[in-house]
Formats: C-alpha cells, sequence, structure tokens
C-alpha cells in the first residue's frame, strides 16, 4: 500500500500588488548579466546606424 504524503496548507493566492512588489524585489537583486550589456550595447549600436541611414535617406524594414 501506498503511503502519501500529507500536503501542506495551500497559502491563499496573492494580489495583483504583492506580484508586482515580490516582481520589482527579485528584478532589484538581479545582477546584470554579461550577456544583457552586450545586448544593450548591440541596440545601441543599432539605433546609430538606424539614425545614420535616415540621415542618409535609406530606409530599413523596422521590427
Amino acid at each position: 500500500m501506498t503511503n502519501w504524503q500529507k500536503s501542506s496548507p495551500r497559502q491563499p493566492p496573492k494580489t495583483k500588488a504583492e506580484l508586482r512588489e515580490m516582481l520589482t524585489e527579485a528584478v532589484r537583486n538581479t545582477q546584470p548579466s554579461r550577456e544583457s550589456n552586450r545586448l544593450a550595447k548591440a541596440r545601441k549600436i543599432a539605433a546609430g546606424m538606424a539614425r545614420a541611414d535616415q540621415a542618409s535617406g535609406v530606409t530599413a524594414p523596422v521590427r
């Protein structure tokens, strides 16, 4: 026969404000990784290229 583990009492659902606060705290506690820094740099380069293209009259599809 199987012994079922007694389940712990279920916690009440969290409100949107509580979830938002938890997410804010988690983001604050997360250190930026090297990968995200690379993405930020790539975005800056792409933005600069887009401005240069606009100045030269070249149009490119926007994603």
